[in-house]
């Protein structure tokens, strides 16, 4: 990817829950910003959280559920 020199106003570091909150506040402020991140996706620690505490556990796969082969039904 080749990076385009561009001039902001706000740069947000980070493209996890703050950073996303973040940019969500500045685009309704009309402020011109851009979120950097290391990772490849947006999401931060969520994107690597246990099954448990995500909302539809139908799009986790079985064999990440921590609950496989304890009786627990998915």
């Amino acid at each position: 990817m080749t990076a385009v020199p561009r001039s902001t106003d706000v740069v947000v570091i980070g493209a996890g829950q703050a950073g996303l909150a973040a940019g969500y506040h500045l685009r309704r402020a009309g402020a011109d910003f851009v979120i950097l991140d290391a990772q490849d996706a947006p999401g931060g620690a969520w994107r690597h959280a246990w099954p448990s505490l995500r909302l539809d556990r139908r799009a986790t796969p079985r064999s990440d559920r921590s609950d496989q082969g304890h009786g627990a039904e998915p």
